[in-house]
């Protein structure tokens, strides 16, 4: 499989799709909520969606497709899946905040991601990524940063739109605690950008949990390659791909982060640092 030649199409329809979406934006919108007030719709999802679905099911039919509006397609037998969120911060949209994506990921049958892309489009960006080829925005090479400690990190993370369950305290504790030892923390609302953001050098460090794959798996695929270390909160892959538990880090910080996160639990001493 030409994983090259697959980036390249999803990057082309990733530009489409942001494309279809910058007329509706800066506009009065079309929301429909969800499961609650936090988690709606738009027209501009809708857009996206529409152009990444339409290119993709006719260019690549024996993939699966998992697609944050529309649900899953073609998933019987398929080796490879297409996990795509057509917005990617759609509550800063729905308030005309320039700050969202269009995220699409092809994954292999463990959820692992192959490729990597997540248009910006309201900058003009394309963060992109293919297993062993490296990163790119825009088509130049990025790498993470060389931060060496957590006094220095810029380090960002989010919270789940479930503000009643008792994980979203912890969520608190741990925005609280970070705080103590970073140099400055940062809240942007699309995870798919935010983990471009540490494989470009732009974040040192990101961790947040219960997302959807959709939410994820391209800019995993882009912070790997970019060559950012990514773990679940333990340190290993068994909760990453599923979106339970995501920490991205240059890497040097890694461990310091992941001392932290223990902290919440109660279960580590505190990180060195800060």
């Amino acid at each position: 499989m030409d994983l090259q030649a697959i980036r390249a199409h999803a990057e082309r329809v990733a530009v489409r799709a942001g494309d279809a979406v910058m007329p509706l934006f800066n506009q009065l919108h079309e929301e429909t909520i969800k499961s609650s007030l936090r988690d709606v719709v738009t027209e501009g999802d809708r857009a996206a969606e529409a152009v990444i679905l339409a290119d993709l099911t006719l260019s690549f039919p024996e993939f699966g497709i998992i697609s944050e509006e529309s649900g899953a397609a073609n998933l019987d037998g398929a080796a490879f899946c297409w996990h795509i969120d057509p917005i990617d911060g759609t509550t800063n949209f729905a308030a005309n905040l320039p700050f969202f994506s269009i995220s699409i990921a092809l994954a292999d049958a463990a959820g692992r991601p192959l490729v990597g892309v997540v248009c910006n489009p309201c900058y003009g960006e394309v963060f992109s990524a293919a297993r062993g080829f490296g990163a790119t925005l825009n088509s130049a090479p990025i790498h993470v940063s060389k931060v060496r400690d957590m006094g220095r990190a810029v380090l960002c993370s989010g919270f789940s739109t479930r503000r009643h369950e008792a994980a979203f305290q912890a969520d608190l504790r741990g925005w609280s605690l970070f705080l103590d030892y970073c140099r400055d923390m940062r809240r942007f609302g699309s995870a798919a950008l935010e983990l471009a953001f540490v494989g470009a050098g732009r974040l040192d460090g990101y961790w947040e949990r219960n997302l959807r794959t959709w939410d994820v798996l391209a800019g995993i695929c882009i912070a790997q390659e970019a060559g950012a270390t990514v773990s679940d909160y333990q340190g290993d892959e068994a909760l990453l791909y599923n979106a339970r538990e995501i920490v991205a880090s240059n890497g040097i910080i890694h461990g310091d982060m992941l001392r932290l996160l223990a902290r919440i639990k109660g279960t580590e001493a505190p990180a060195n640092g800060g």
